[in-house]
């Protein structure tokens, strides 16, 4: 059985049609759809319940207590799914609409390829055009400063191999790590490389799954076969303050924790994040109200990040 975990954070709607995508291409195939929705201030809105209803057995709804981000609200849903006794998991943020096929398609990779234990898709974006999905290395050091800053200008050559732009996007290949919006892990992998990390909120998941399947023998491969629509930032396009503000810790959590970043490259970054909040937000008002909590809550994480480098 295939156990699919969809995180959920106010955005009903976006759920409804990322379930309505699966009931539609996967008729063939025997599912769980496991919900899981972090703590979401409105109630289960109607359309829900009318799946729950319809698919019985094949929906099960999780709601956290509270919201710890991405990899604790996925943790949740894997969880019950392999107590459930799932053998292929796939994880999807709820802004995914799966195409036909799209889940056969990477459940096939994962039985064909044993070595394999996380196969990502082809992602597309509203306009239609691929979006970046794949990494060819590890985010090191030197690729935060490289490709994640605006040294990235002057390294382009390093910027496309990192994201695989000089690959053929129709052809299947093997990766350093695939978009954490969409992805199928196989039950063997899952119970080596889960629960997946919860110190940071949102963003650089991939990354340290990445350095997890490294790190147990796992291979992780793109299948452009696969195809899903990725409705990008349905939540957090909202809110730049807060997305900035989960960029930033983030960073330095991943930067300390499995870099070992030396201090002063942390305070690099830090400080280069906080100028550059403070030019983003002077065309957006959004985070110039967000500006003091943005402030007081990256400089405690920065600060976590120091005391565990020295600590």
């Amino acid at each position: 059985m295939i156990g699919i975990v969809i995180l959920n954070y106010e955005t009903w709607q976006e759920s409804v049609r990322c379930i309505q995508s699966i009931c539609d291409s996967c008729k063939k195939l025997l599912f769980r759809i496991y919900l899981v929705d972090n703590a979401s201030k409105s109630d289960i809105p109607d359309e829900i319940k009318r799946y729950s209803e319809k698919l019985g057995d094949q929906f099960v709804f999780i709601r956290s207590e509270s919201n710890n981000g991405y990899a604790a609200g996925n943790n949740l849903g894997i969880k019950r799914a392999l107590e459930d006794n799932c053998h292929i998991f796939i994880i999807a943020n709820n802004d995914i609409v799966f195409g036909e096929g799209s889940i056969e398609k990477m459940a096939v990779c994962l039985q064909e390829y044993p070595e394999v234990g996380i196969v990502g898709p082809k992602v597309m974006n509203d306009k239609n055009e691929v979006q970046n999905s794949r990494c060819s290395m590890k985010t090191g050091g030197r690729e935060i400063f490289q490709i994640y800053t605006a040294a990235k200008l002057l390294c382009r050559k390093k910027w496309k191999e990192y994201f695989c732009l000089n690959q053929d996007v129709d052809t299947p290949s093997y990766v350093y790590h695939v978009s954490g919006c969409c992805f199928a892990m196989s039950e063997r992998c899952a119970r080596v490389i889960t629960p997946f990390d919860e110190g940071t909120l949102l963003y650089n998941e991939e990354f340290m799954i990445g350095i997890r399947m490294e790190k147990s023998g796992f291979l992780t491969r793109y299948e452009p076969e696969s195809v899903v629509l990725h409705h990008h930032e349905a939540t957090t396009g909202k809110r730049p303050g807060f997305k900035y503000q989960c960029i930033c810790q983030s960073e330095q959590y991943y930067g300390s924790k499995y870099l070992k970043l030396q201090r002063w490259q942390l305070w690099l970054l830090y400080h280069y994040r906080k100028v550059l909040y403070e030019l983003r937000s002077i065309g957006n008002k959004n985070m110039r109200n967000y500006k003091k909590t943005f402030l007081k809550e990256t400089r405690k994480t920065y600060l976590e990040a120091i005391q565990r480098r020295t600590g």
